[in-house]
């Protein structure tokens, strides 16, 4: 049986309905779960992604589209994938506005050459940028926390089996007990970045009714990949 039919006379969340002048402004509440409680809360983590002077302005209008999309979900729930999505594909525009069509397609088809098969699109164009190193582990913050999160995952597991063992309800956490030097995480957050964002553009551009406002690694990143690409390639064409 279809359910898609059985729901199509269901009513639509409020929030999620044609917004009228007089609630076009009105915050989705859904935002306040996860302490979201105003616009500004929203605008201090996106105004901590930008991209420098030497990106063009074209791309600069449109990666400032997507952050003006994860602004405003604080009206509108849904625009935190929304915004996603233009990030990511303000990331092709970037690489192939910055490297070029034909120095990508030459790309291509020297890995084809070595047996390596990666159609026209953004992990093609992510897998130029690793390695021809403008884009590199040390760039991203989340590789230089690696350890860090390894220790508290550790602490974490350490606590549970604690508490499982001697029957406790509750243990107050000491931030002190958390031993980062006990790590040394070897990590290719790059390799990560060129398996994921590109999924990520496809479920966005193939069509998906997932909603999340866990978008902000996303532009974090992506700020970070255009701004460094930038940079090197200006640095190289000197």
């Amino acid at each position: 049986m279809n359910m898609d039919k059985l729901n199509s006379n269901a009513p639509i969340y409020p929030a999620d309905e044609l917004r009228t002048p007089v609630n076009v402004l009105a915050p989705d509440q859904r935002n306040f779960h996860f302490s979201v409680t105003s616009i500004e809360v929203l605008y201090a983590q996106i105004s901590q992604c930008s991209l420098n002077a030497i990106v063009p302005e074209d791309i600069r209008v449109q990666f400032d589209t997507a952050r003006n999309l994860f602004l405003h979900s604080f009206y509108v729930y849904r625009f935190y994938v929304v915004a996603e999505s233009q990030v990511l594909t303000t990331l092709e525009l970037a690489l192939r506005e910055c490297i070029g069509d034909k120095t990508l397609a030459v790309f291509q088809k020297k890995l084809k050459a070595n047996g390596v098969h990666f159609t026209k699109g953004l992990r093609l164009y992510l897998e130029y940028l690793a390695q021809h190193q403008l884009i590199r582990n040390e760039d991203f913050p989340r590789w230089h926390r690696r350890n860090r999160m390894a220790a508290e995952d550790a602490y974490r597991d350490k606590i549970f089996k604690l508490m499982d063992e001697q029957g406790l309800e509750e243990y107050e956490l000491d931030e002190s007990e958390i031993d980062e030097s006990a790590f040394d995480v070897e990590w290719d957050y790059v390799k990560v970045l060129c398996e994921t964002l590109p999924k990520i553009r496809n479920i966005h551009s193939h069509g998906s009714t997932m909603l999340h406002n866990r978008v902000s690694l996303s532009f974090v990143n992506v700020s970070i990949i255009i701004n460094k690409m930038y940079e090197r390639t200006a640095s190289e064409n000197k």
